[in-house]
This record gives C-alpha cells, structure tokens and sequence, in this order.
C-alpha cells in the first residue's frame, strides 16, 4: 500500500477523477433514457394521431404506435442499467474510500514513535476485520476467537 502521503494524493486525485467520470456517464445515461423514453412517446402521440385524422390508415398508425412502444421499452432497459450502474459505482467508490481511509491510516502510524506502532498496526488490524467485508454474519465463536488473539491466550 502507499504510504507516501504523495501517492495518497495521487490515489485521491484519481478517486475523485474515477467519481468524476462516473457522474459524467450517469448523467450521459439518464439523459439518454429520458430521450429514448421521449420519442417513444411522442411516437405513441404521433399513431394516436395519424389513427384520429386519418381513420382508414390504421396500419400506418399500428406501425408507429409500435415503434413507439417499442421505444419506450428501451427507454425502461436504458434505466434498468442507469440504475444498476449507479448501485455499482457507489459500492466501489466506498470500497476505494475505505482502502484510502486505511492507507491514511497506516501513513500516521509511520510518523509515530517506533515503540508505539505495533499497538496501532494492531488497531488497524481489528479494524480491518471487524469492517466485515465480504458480508459475513460475526458469530460468538468467531468474536470469542477474536478476544483470545487479541488477549494472547
């Protein structure tokens, strides 16, 4: 892990540039939705219409109302993943955060006295397990195992 406070700065820089693009791609995503959901509708208008001004063209007006049914129903696909990609993105965006979190972490307990840092690598260490990724139950047997590590025994 870096512990140069110089690569954690480049490793923010790039988290916020990861989390910058992200939000550039989500709002790409949800606009595009909103113009596929758009011209389905308007499609579904456009067959209403054609159906209501010319009432011998309904093969015309199927057509388009399917076309725009069929626009819509992309439209719902395209937020499908809009929203799926946003879950994702956020998980790994708190993953990141959570790894730099430990890096700052290890980066003040280098600057520490050499005497102390054990205490705090060991700190850290329990920190980190008990952080409980992946998503785990903590069962007493494991608390109780954790205890005696902890106490040396």
């Amino acid at each position: 892990m870096a512990t140069d406070t110089k690569e954690l700065g480049v490793f923010v820089a790039n988290l916020r540039q990861f989390y910058e693009s992200a939000q550039f791609q989500h709002k790409v995503s949800f606009w595009a939705s909103i113009a596929a959901a758009a011209v389905g509708f308007a499609a579904i208008l456009l067959a209403f219409y054609v159906f209501l001004t010319a009432p011998r063209s309904v093969t015309e007006a199927a057509v388009i109302a399917i076309a725009g049914a069929l626009s819509e129903f992309v439209a719902a696909v395209f937020f499908y993943i809009h929203n799926k990609n946003i879950g994702q993105v956020d998980s790994c965006i708190q993953k990141l955060v959570k790894v730099q979190d430990t890096q700052l972490a290890i980066s003040l307990v280098e600057r520490m006295p050499e005497a102390n840092r054990p205490y705090f690598y060991n700190n850290i260490i329990n920190v980190l397990m008990l952080r409980n990724e992946p998503q785990r139950d903590i069962s007493p047997e494991l608390v109780r195992a954790l205890g005696e590590r902890g106490s040396g025994t």
